[in-house]
């Protein structure tokens, strides 16, 4: 029988100068069913330590079935915001979907190719001749347009390999481990899980990309300009977020689980904060004093975008402004981040 870890209520009481009293915004964040757990840790943290509660906001969550869904939801007004890469605003750009990434959650590029410790595979150049695993294979599949710009860099044209669906998490996992493909293509956050269960792999990071963050939330032009004010505090609330993943992930992990609302045990708990210490070095605040946590490169993205028209992945280039906004950057980053620290470090 699993024992329910009791959880002691915390409060928060970060407190930010020259804000008024005001009543909660609702925003509803857009989600893909088959979405892996720790796509989803900021938004459980900021929810779990009561960040959204502070900037006086109610989120909720919308399920639909993948990235495009997602992109096509908020894209219609249907939904607010979409944790989701800039592959598919950038591919879907010319069919009508309007997105632009507000605020980065990660500090790198976010897809990897892996490949097992004791591959052959040593270099990008090895993939030549070799099936590369993505969830899917599909005009919207950000693994197959991030794998085919990484190795166009090496030097590989798409006829020089082959893509392979195979699914997600244990089933992925499978078909890597018995050679059925030579490596996959995933983003960084989902190979965690196997890492820390003892899977060891060798990782192959964009080679012209990777300080450039391709992940983060998204949101339409309609919906930044009608609810400006609340996708700022959700920045912050994320921000904050990340910074307690990086300074506490203990206590963050215990907030995750306890936000999921199911019951856990401190076996889950161990997991999940070993999950947590290993991806903090890709979180938005690898860099804790950093004041742009968060901050997207409008310029390493027209880079990015400039590849991909160049790769035969998009038809044209679409210009990086189109999809990215840094105009929230300022006021997540609006907070007393040496208190949010001493907050973070007392948690249990």
């Amino acid at each position: 029988m699993r024992n329910k870890i009791p959880f002691l209520p915390i409060l928060f009481a970060l407190l930010l100068a020259g804000q008024p009293a005001r009543a909660d915004d609702s925003l509803s964040v857009v989600l893909g069913a088959k979405t892996p757990a720790l796509m989803n840790a900021l938004n459980l943290i900021a929810q779990g330590a009561g960040f959204y509660r502070d900037e006086h906001l109610s989120v909720s969550k919308i399920l639909v079935d993948g990235a495009l869904e997602a992109a096509q939801t908020c894209s219609s007004g249907k939904g607010d915001i979409c944790p989701i890469g800039v592959e598919p605003l950038l591919a879907n750009y010319d069919d009508g979907i309007r997105l632009k990434l507000f605020l980065s959650r990660a500090s790198k590029f976010a897809y990897v190719i892996a490949v097992p410790e004791d591959s052959p595979v040593r270099t990008l150049a090895d993939f030549k001749g070799r099936k590369i695993g993505v969830h899917v294979i599909t005009a919207a599949a950000s693994g197959v347009f991030t794998t085919r710009s990484a190795l166009s860099v090496a030097g590989l044209k798409p006829t020089d390999y082959s893509f392979e669906a195979i699914g997600y998490e244990e089933e992925a996992a499978g078909a890597l481990a018995s050679g059925r493909v030579a490596g996959a293509a995933f983003p960084y956050y989902e190979f965690i899980p196997l890492m820390v269960s003892g899977r060891k792999f060798r990782i192959f990071y964009h080679p012209a990309f990777k300080d450039v963050p391709n992940v983060g939330y998204a949101a339409s032009p309609a919906v930044l300009a009608a609810k400006g004010d609340a996708i700022r505090r959700f920045s912050r609330a994320i921000v904050k977020a990340s910074l307690l993943v990086r300074i506490n992930a203990a206590a963050a992990a215990r907030l995750l689980l306890t936000a999921d609302g199911a019951p856990f045990t401190g076996a889950d708990l161990a997991r999940v904060t070993a999950e947590l210490t290993a991806w903090q070095s890709d979180l938005p605040a690898a860099e804790p004093d950093n004041q742009r946590i968060g901050a997207l490169s409008v310029q390493g993205l027209q880079r990015y975008s400039e590849l991909l028209a160049e790769a035969g992945v998009t038809k044209t280039v679409i210009p990086a402004t189109e999809v990215v906004s840094g105009d929230f950057i300022a006021f997540a980053n609006n907070f007393d981040h040496a208190a949010l620290e001493k907050l973070a470090k007392s948690l249990p």
